[in-house]
């Protein structure tokens, strides 16, 4: 499995360990309440079905889809319509695929004074992934291009090590 694949696993992870720890047997109330609401909310549970029935589209219509909701977007910046947008954004294997612009729509969302509802602890931590995402592609990247210069630096050893043998060779049979 990729390290970026996993990366969208571990959000419907996260979210499945707190919809499990939020439920409490009927004859037993909690010492003191929690300081968050682990409880899943209808819009947390629609926006992951979205995502759900997005990955399961084809490629044809996933572009549609994308040209609609960015158009969606552009016309009404609501939170539905950004959420939808930055979800499509982050679709592995797709040509529209842009990460660095989810990002900025995560971050450009305009934050709430109130407490933190589910969604908006959704966009940190979907923040936080694609953040450290970008930071392991950019550490991916330079890795890379480390390797391929030492790739070149190996191969001009190799060659100076054939050079040097054939020298050898040389010398070698014009002394017999």
């Amino acid at each position: 499995m990729s390290a970026r694949r996993k990366f969208w696993i571990l959000p419907v992870v996260i979210l499945a360990l707190l919809a499990a720890c939020s439920t409490v047997p009927e004859n037993q109330q909690p010492a003191e309440p929690l300081p968050f609401d682990l409880i899943v909310t209808g819009q947390m549970e629609d926006l992951m079905q979205y995502y759900d029935a997005l990955r399961k589209q084809p490629a044809a219509d996933l572009a549609r889809v994308y040209d609609k909701v960015k158009q969606n977007f552009v016309q009404n910046k609501s939170d539905a319509n950004r959420a939808r947008l930055i979800l499509l954004l982050i679709l592995p294997n797709t040509p529209f695929r842009d990460t660095t612009s989810a990002l900025y729509l995560l971050n450009e969302w305009p934050r709430d004074a109130k407490p933190a509802t589910g969604l908006q602890s959704f966009r940190n931590l979907l923040a936080a992934l694609l953040t450290e995402q970008q930071r392991l592609s950019n550490s991916v990247d330079e890795l890379s291009l480390k390797l391929k210069e030492e790739q070149k630096r190996t191969e001009t050893l190799q060659n100076q090590i054939e050079a040097i043998k054939s020298m050898e060779k040389n010398l070698i049979l014009r002394e017999l």
